[in-house]
């Protein structure tokens, strides 16, 4: 996934990372370091954005982040980089990145 195409056309500071199974690979869901829900639709993906620092962070919706997910980045690129590279070796790819915006 080209990471620069979403850069521009994004505004908010919590964008879902839509999740899917790539096709032809065994997803790797039984060692537990990924929420089988997020490519069933029963949990979400969130990169978040702390506007104090301007530091990048994920957030599951629903349930506790694996250790691996649990760090800060500099830049929303670098979350995409990192996050990707994660979720591919585990048979995992975002496939959509779309921008949550809270109703309060």
């Amino acid at each position: 996934m080209d990471t620069a195409k979403y850069q521009s056309k994004q505004h908010s500071d919590n964008r879902i990372l839509v999740v899917r199974p790539i096709e032809g690979k065994q997803v790797l869901s039984t060692t537990g370091m990924v929420d089988s829900r997020l490519f069933k639709g029963g949990n979400t993906l969130h990169a978040i954005r702390d506007p104090m620092t301007s530091m990048w962070r994920l957030k599951y919706g629903d349930g506790i982040l694996p250790t691996p997910l649990k760090q800060t980045f500099t830049g929303f690129s670098s979350l995409m980089n990192f996050t990707n590279k994660y979720l591919d070796r585990r048979g995992l790819e975002i496939v959509e990145v779309v921008d949550h915006y809270d109703e309060n």
